[in-house]
C-alpha cells in the first residue's frame, strides 16, 4: 500500500523521492498495522471461531 501511494504522489521520475516517500509511508503504517492486527486475532477471530462453531 505504501508503495502504490508513493507511486501516485511522487511517481518514478525521482527515485531517490520515490524510496523516501516509500519508507516514510511504511514506517507511518507499520505500527497502525500492528496493532490492528494484534486485535483482530485477540478479540476479534475467537468471536468468529466460536459463531462459526455453533
Amino acid at each position: 500500500m505504501a508503495f502504490v501511494t508513493a507511486t501516485n504522489n511522487i511517481g518514478f521520475a525521482n527515485t531517490r523521492l520515490f524510496y523516501t516517500a516509500w519508507v516514510e509511508g511504511l514506517l507511518a503504517a507499520l505500527p497502525i498495522g500492528l496493532i490492528l492486527m494484534l486485535v483482530m486475532s485477540v478479540t476479534v477471530k475467537p468471536k468468529i471461531e466460536r459463531f462459526l462453531k455453533s
